[in-house]
């Protein structure tokens, strides 16, 4: 057993693990070629967002390198990915309805799960509950002003409720049942009216776990399924119609239910699942769940199934734990950036095309690891780390990645940015920023005002024992310095005339 597992274990040690449930039923698989046994849970479907305009689904990824931590997959682009989280264990993510943050489960020092809430960029972390038990499985309410968790104290789970502002204690819902070495605790699942949690009541037996309805207002509760076991995934659709479960299929391993709930009929979609996790779309109309601990997504039906993530596939593995561990090392370091204020140094592309204008004042808000995938990323040795940095610019936020081929990090950052104001730092005339600003050159400016001017040049052509020197820009002409300062430019299409030896 990984040294991940173990540490998972140490924190749900009252609970079998759902991996030991699938080897039960037929679903063990070995994944010793695999990337140290990562893999993919929990996944939860989000809605468009202002900020980031997709779609995206959060899920946990159980990694040796980084342990636990919360990711999110873009729906339309599955090469685009972030990982939100960067410290502790952190798994059970839930969107809220809005799209703008998500709840989660995080370990403390003593791997203690409890419940915290971040924006949907990762930042703004807030922990909202306290104490010796694991709280699990957060769902936030409709209206995003409260969040249910699981509860587990020694022998019983309870479903607690905790105001989102963290001011407030929680509030006891219903108990959950006693649990044992054969119980799969489950997340709870609200209707989107907010009048209705689905739960499943736990019991020692798994054979006799099955799903109930609460209802908020009367605080009465009713029996829904009677079949028995209810594997570890409960998702209510946004559209209230129908109630999605995972159960043990009718042939081997476990499969995706869907009952409608006005007329009770139940139907088997999916078969040959992971029982970790399952979420409706925000339309209604498509569902994301796991197979082989990867993130999948299908048409409601089951119909249409695609696969979003892959194992990574490793030829040596030393190597890239070596790259995963520098990555996590210089990340850290560049997280100290966060809220400062800075001025782009250069004409900026974002990854959406947005064009962000140099001189431009930001406020950097996260810098966060982003895995750049190759074009046959099921093989990762030839894959590039990269890191996104999320600004904000006149209240409006973008996004940017630069490539990491070794640890230069910090080089990098500061080739985009200036840490202190220009305008005031470097004393320049008002004529030479206009200049800068309108990507001209004037005679005597100097070095650095060109290259803000027009960037780096594409060649440097240098006169043995003479103080002049051409720098050459492809399609914009060649500049002429005597002495550090600025003789002449000829813009392009003109006799650049002869600079000597390189």
């Amino acid at each position: 057993m990984t040294n991940t597992l173990k540490k998972i274990n140490k924190v749900f040690k009252p609970v079998i693990l759902s991996a030991l449930l699938l080897s039960a039923f037929g679903l063990g698989q070995s994944f010793a070629e695999t990337m140290e046994e990562d893999r993919c849970e929990y996944p939860v479907w989000s809605v468009k967002t202002q900020d980031t305009g997709v779609e995206r689904i959060a899920y946990a990824l159980v990694s040796k390198i980084y342990g636990t931590q919360i990711w999110t997959i873009n729906t339309e682009n599955a090469r685009n990915k972030i990982m939100l989280t960067s410290v502790n264990w952190n798994r059970h993510p839930f969107w809220s309805w809005d799209g703008k943050r998500l709840a989660f489960a995080g370990g403390d020092e003593k791997q203690v799960q409890q419940i915290f809430v971040m924006t949907e960029d990762g930042t703004e972390q807030t922990k909202l509950t306290s104490g010796p038990e694991d709280k699990l499985y957060p769902v936030f309410s409709p209206k995003g002003d409260k969040v249910i968790y699981i509860s587990v104290d020694k022998e019983d789970a309870s479903l607690y409720e905790i105001p989102v502002s963290g001011k407030g204690s929680p509030v006891l819902i219903t108990k959950c049942g006693k649990i044992g070495k054969d119980t799969v605790l489950n997340p709870a699942a609200y209707s989107p009216d907010g009048a209705s949690i689905a739960y499943v009541k736990l019991d020692t037996e798994f054979k006799n776990q099955n799903i109930y309805i609460y209802r908020t207002g009367t605080k009465q509760e009713k029996q829904l399924t009677t079949e028995g076991f209810i594997g570890s995934g409960l998702s209510w659709s946004p559209d209230g119609s129908k109630l999605s479960f995972i159960s043990p299929g009718k042939g081997k391993g476990f499969s995706i239910y869907v009952r409608d709930i006005s007329s009770g009929a139940t139907t088997e979609i999916i078969t040959s699942v992971t029982p970790l996790g399952l979420s409706w779309a925000p339309d209604s109309k498509r569902l994301t769940f796991l197979r082989n601990y990867q993130v999948w997504v299908s048409d409601a039906d089951g119909k249409n199934q695609k696969q979003l993530t892959t194992q990574e596939i490793v030829a040596d593995v030393k190597s890239w734990q070596d790259r995963k561990k520098q990555n996590m090392v210089e990340l850290m370091k560049l997280k100290e950036y966060i809220g400062r204020t800075v001025w782009l140094k250069k004409t900026i592309m974002t990854d959406r095309g947005e064009k962000l204008e140099k001189l431009s004042e930001a406020k950097i808000l996260n810098v966060r690891n982003k895995l750049l995938l190759p074009d046959k990323y099921r093989v990762m040795d030839d894959s590039r780390f990269g890191i996104e940095i999320e600004l904000r610019i006149n209240n409006k936020k973008f996004y940017i990645v630069y490539l990491y081929e070794s640890s230069q990090y910090t080089e990098d950052f500061s080739k985009f940015f200036f840490m202190t104001n220009p305008y005031l730092s470097f004393g320049w005339s008002n004529e030479v920023w206009e200049a800068i600003k309108a990507k001209k050159v004037m005679a005597g400016m100097s070095k650095t005002q060109v290259i803000l001017a027009l960037g780096e040049p594409s060649d440097v052509i240098r006169t043995a024992g003479s103080a002049s020197e051409l720098w050459n820009y492809k399609f914009l002409g060649t500049v002429t310095f005597i002495e550090e300062k600025v003789k002449e430019f000829k813009p392009a299409g003109k006799d650049p005339g002869k600079g000597g030896s390189k």
